[in-house]
């Protein structure tokens, strides 16, 4: 057993603590009930091959577009917030399924200068339809790092929406079950190095 392994599991046993923490304070709903759309009609373990047809389906149609990055899909965002919005997106799959989908958030007339287009606005005019989309109870956690994050949980699916950078706002849905397992899986992992 080494100084390395040792610091790595009490690392991952403090994350795994903080996580089950706050996961117990914002659980609003029946665990048994489902809860895995996401928006657009992606959902939470959405298989990889249902995933891309979709996107390309709404690519012909031209409601998705191809992002700035080879992993990016882009999608505009109009009618609720002030201002039009970029919305890029791109999942985490596990299993071939879709585990976790993180999504940035920006206005299109964002410039350094543009003080109006701000992450801090966009996460004063997104909230709101956060709100409407997924229900009011959004709980308010201070992050060391990352400062407020809202967050919510209903049954399988927490979303996490916080200011990443001047830019942009950050949205991060995620599968906690699949979550949880992949915790499991890396204590066991972690321990038997330790053991080693």
């Amino acid at each position: 057993m080494n100084l390395k392994s040792i610091a790595i599991g009490f690392l991952v046993f403090c994350a795994a603590v903080l996580i089950a923490a706050c996961d117990s304070r914002l659980l609003n709903s029946n665990d048994e009930e489902k809860y895995d759309s996401l928006f657009l009609g992606i959902s939470l373990g959405m298989e990889k091959k249902a995933f891309y047809d979709h996107c390309w389906e709404y690519n012909r149609k031209q409601i998705f577009t191809h992002g700035p990055t080879n992993q990016n899909v882009e999608y505009r965002l109009e009618g609720e917030p002030k201002s039009s919005v970029m919305m890029r997106f791109y999942p985490t799959f596990e299993d071939d399924k879709i585990y976790e989908m993180p999504v940035t958030f920006t206005y299109e007339a964002w410039a350094p200068w543009n003080k109006q287009f701000s992450a801090d606005s966009l996460l004063v005019d997104l909230l709101p339809v956060f709100k409407k989309w997924y229900g009011e109870d959004f709980q308010v956690l201070e992050h060391p790092v990352m400062g407020k994050i809202y967050a919510r949980i209903d049954g399988k699916r927490r979303i996490n929406l916080f200011i990443k950078d001047d830019q942009f706002v950050q949205a991060v849905f995620t599968d906690v079950k699949v979550e949880k397992r992949l915790k499991e899986e890396m204590k066991e992992e972690v321990s038997k190095e330790v053991d080693k």
